[in-house]
């Protein structure tokens, strides 16, 4: 009997431990289970080792929003300003758009946002480049634009018409993207804001979105105030589950416009549109043998499935669960003209301030419509990679420590908040018994207080890119680190505690 009793507590354990937001789902894959769309189903899939490991993921804006200099990613929707819609945001800067449209481009009846997609031409679009590029910058995953909210697909599909297939570029970016990525290693999936489109275009008479013709691209007219249809739900899921198909994604970014928007907008014909697909996609990845990502925002599902991504936004505390904020490299989320990008620096911050809190960060880039980087965000990502040449010991595989450090760095805010930050903030992560404890400025007086590090209790502490053992005394509960006369790495600094 007694081995009976061991025999089932093994097996409880066992259980608990597979819905561990951390494990991997390799026994579950063994086992050959099934998903369905319940919470208990959903939240039983765990996130992948390779993704709470990885830390660092890129992805790109590029559409036909691409080619206007003015512009974002939001240019399509705000260049339909009509003053009469109760439902726009921001109407000063939407109306702006429209005013330099007309003025640029003529009358929205006759170049409308579809006129961009000839001259999306991406004729120096290299994927080898961005391949070669994401993995010299350090990052484990990557997504290919496959749809913004302009509704345009990036790849050959044969659910959305107005693809980049057949016009504008006429290649098949997503694959191209996706054979390359795959060629260096790196886990490859789609980023899709799909779920926001059925929401996104105004529509009135002296619009071309009025006009029938351009269903494909512009959706069929609706009221200001309508909520999304049925069939809007299972267009999006034909969507979803056709890039699932083609692809094998290994990580799916979803964007909002799911159940986020005003609560008249909630349909739970769209959640359970969302709810279908992942299950399927789970089912579809036993098959296919590998662990695979879906995250999502705001309100679309419930905490504990898949991953919550804040966007620009920090998790309190230190969540049990991976989680993943999104960060922009330019400022901007999709190519204006600019060739400016946020310092090295900033973006440490930013990272180091996620991985703390058992995050991971999605930095975007966003190419010039003929398909090239500007040198700015190239240069980003190779000075990225450096650091992690140096630091990514105590970043990669890494977990939180007992307490996420002290400080603010509110990087994430981005703008001119982005320098706003304590000179003297802290960061902690943990791997292999060994503490890494990370400060963000050179202190004028070569110290560094590491709050409650004390109850670590250390033997040894170095630096990360260093090899000789630095001073160090206890005071209460911190730790008084003395640092050498000449400063090691650049940027974000590592230390390393070690009591062996």
């Amino acid at each position: 009997m007694k081995k009976l009793i061991t025999y089932f507590s093994v097996l409880i354990l066992v259980s608990l431990l597979s819905c561990d937001g951390r494990k991997s789902n390799s026994s579950r894959r063994g086992t050959q289970k099934t998903y369905n769309t319940s919470h208990e189903s959903i939240a039983s899939y765990g996130v992948p080792t390779w993704y709470s490991e990885g830390k660092l993921g890129i992805f790109m804006h590029l559409s036909a929003f691409s080619v206007i200099p003015y512009g974002n990613e939001w240019y399509a929707s705000s260049m339909y300003f009509a003053d009469d819609n109760p439902t726009i945001k921001g109407k000063e800067h939407r109306k702006k758009a429209r005013v330099y449209h007309e003025e640029n481009y003529g009358s929205l009846k006759e170049f409308g946002y579809k006129d961009f997609i000839p001259l999306l031409k991406m004729e120096k679009f290299d994927a080898d480049y961005y391949a070669d590029l994401v993995k010299r910058s350090g990052a484990t995953y990557f997504a290919a634009p496959a749809v913004h909210h302009d509704g345009f697909a990036m790849w050959d599909s044969k659910v959305i018409d107005w693809n980049s297939v057949k016009m504008g570029p006429k290649r098949d970016v997503v694959g191209e993207l996706t054979a390359a990525m795959r060629s260096k290693g790196i886990k490859t999936g789609v980023s899709t804001h799909y779920g926001r489109h059925w929401k996104y275009y105004t529509f009135r008479p002296e619009f071309d979105t009025w006009d029938r013709a351009y269903e494909g691209l512009y959706g069929k007219r609706r009221g200001d105030l309508d909520p999304p249809r049925p069939e809007d739900a299972l267009k999006w899921e034909s969507v979803m589950n056709e890039l699932i198909d083609n692809y094998q994604p290994d990580y799916i970014f979803v964007d909002g416009g799911i159940c986020d928007a005003h609560s008249e907008y909630q349909k739970e014909y769209f959640r359970d549109a969302l709810y279908r697909t992942l299950a399927r996609y789970y089912n579809k990845s036993i098959d296919w043998d590998k662990e695979v990502v879906l995250s999502w925002k705001r309100d679309a599902m419930l905490k504990g499935e898949a991953v919550y991504d804040t966007e620009k936004n920090l998790e309190e505390g230190i969540p049990t669960r991976p989680w993943q904020a999104h960060f922009t490299a330019n400022g901007r989320w999709a190519y204006s003209g600019e060739t400016a990008a946020y310092p090295i620096n900033a973006v440490l911050r930013c990272f180091i301030d996620l991985v703390s809190r058992n995050g991971n960060m999605l930095l975007n880039i966003a190419p010039r419509p003929d398909g090239t980087l500007d040198k700015a965000q190239e240069n980003l990502l190779l000075e990225l990679g450096q650091w992690m040449e140096v630091n990514a010991e105590g970043i990669k595989g890494s977990t939180p420590w007992e307490i996420y450090g002290a400080g603010e760095l509110n990087s994430l805010r981005g703008g001119s908040k982005i320098n706003e930050y304590d000179s003297n903030a802290i960061r902690y992560t943990q791997k292999d018994g060994i503490l890494y404890a990370w400060f963000v400025s050179w202190p004028e007086s070569g110290k560094i207080i590491l709050p409650q590090a004390s109850k670590f209790n250390p033997i040894e502490i170095k630096a990360l890119g260093g090899v000789d053992s630095l001073k160090f005394v206890h005071e209460g509960s911190d730790i008084i680190v003395e640092l050498p006369a000449q400063q090691f790495g650049q940027h974000v600094w590592g230390l390393k505690l070690c009591k062996t």
